[in-house]
């Protein structure tokens, strides 16, 4: 099939996505437990004034994979008249599995054989079963958290893989004209399940509340595949740019104000979503093109290996303390903000680059076959 695909590429995205990643890394990796390190102000500012809100960059990562997503099978829609959803699900299961069920083995199997060698004695608390039938964010919003901390980000890959399961189907059945009111149906779904369960749990890691986030990025998706859609968003001039990528920055940066100002974690969610989907529609066809991110250099080379780096980081800053510990550094701000920050990202690149190159191109190589779009 791969002779015939069509290419689809959007290389601005790459970069977006690595800031993403740096984003939650940054939210993960400056940890302490030295009371003189998380009580210094230079610390207390860069972990929570500046990376704090980083988690959030998994928000966006989620109205990027609804709009890509939703983008491939519109256009698969238009060249072939339908949606072929069992070459879509065997697509996301060689993409998605390889590594996943990788870092699942580790999680449950190697990392606690390392932590007993090295004399550490913790009982995972998560369900294997959790894992494997993609579910362990379901059971993270009912309170069970992995003491393995290299499992503890693997929640939202679960929320996207029942994304997958279902979204195919329900645009098949809607049909591609009324499948943009299903994206408003789940986003309204979305907000009403948020208002309805006050429990931050469950408004962060539910799937009814993170499925708003997808559905905004999915309605992006129909917005730039309409021709009055991408004539607008084409027209979109720098002050326009500016000021709506100053405006994603502020409700990044600012969550608590801006959750105030929106009504609370019910309505916020959707804002930043919407502001988030709208920077990903300029990044792809804004009409000032000095205002995307580069597609080349070092932020979109981290991007196109952001599910690795993702997967893998929390084992990366997991190794990096341990070592930490073994030479006795860790009790100086700089050490924790510098050392251990940059031999994190260091480790996790590698990682990452490794099951790139040697895990997941074979299957992203076989996946090609079974495309009829392939991103470029």
């Amino acid at each position: 099939m791969i002779g015939t695909a069509k290419r689809l590429s959007f290389p601005a995205l790459d970069a977006l996505r690595g800031l993403c990643f740096l984003a939650v890394f940054g939210c993960h990796t400056f940890h302490s437990v030295d009371p003189a390190v998380i009580t210094d102000p230079v610390y207390r500012f860069v972990s929570a004034s500046v990376f704090g809100p980083g988690a959030l960059g998994v928000n966006v990562f989620f109205s990027l994979s609804g709009f890509l997503i939703t983008f491939l099978l519109i256009q698969e829609e238009r060249t072939n008249g339908r949606i072929d959803v069992p070459r879509f699900w065997l697509r996301r299961i060689l993409r998605i599995w390889p590594l996943y069920f990788t870092v699942v083995v580790l999680g449950f199997v190697v990392v606690p054989w390392i932590k007993q060698q090295a004399g550490v004695r913790e009982l995972e608390t998560a369900e294997p079963w959790h894992y494997l039938l993609f579910i362990s964010n379901l059971a993270k919003a009912s309170g069970y958290e992995p003491a393995s901390s290299s499992l503890s980000v693997l929640w939202s890959i679960a929320v996207e893989e029942q994304f997958y399961l279902v979204w195919p189907v329900l645009l098949m059945l809607a049909g591609m004209r009324r499948s943009p009111w299903a994206c408003i149906g789940l986003i309204g779904a979305s907000i009403l399940f948020r208002a309805l369960n006050p429990d931050i749990s469950m408004q962060l890691w539910h799937t009814f509340s993170c499925m708003g986030d997808l559905a905004t990025g999915a309605l992006g998706a129909y917005v730039l595949a309409s021709e009055k859609g991408q004539a607008l968003i084409s027209r979109a001039g720098p002050v326009t740019s500016v000021l709506w990528y100053a405006s994603t920055l502020i409700l990044f940066f600012f969550v608590g104000p801006a959750q105030e100002m929106f009504g609370g974690m019910a309505v916020y969610p959707f804002i930043f979503a919407v502001s988030a989907t709208g920077t990903i529609l300029l990044q792809c066809a804004g009409g000032h093109q000095r205002s995307r991110l580069p597609s080349r250099g070092a932020l979109p080379a981290i991007g196109r290996i952001s599910y690795g780096l993702y997967c893998l980081h929390m084992l990366a800053v997991l190794a990096v303390l341990q070592v930490m510990q073994r030479v006795g550094l860790g009790h100086e701000v700089w050490h924790v903000l510098v050392i251990q920050s940059l031999a994190a990202l260091l480790l996790s690149i590698v990682l990452a680059a490794l099951s790139h190159r040697y895990l997941e191109r074979p299957f992203l190589r076989l996946k090609d076959r079974f495309a009829y779009i392939v991103r470029g």
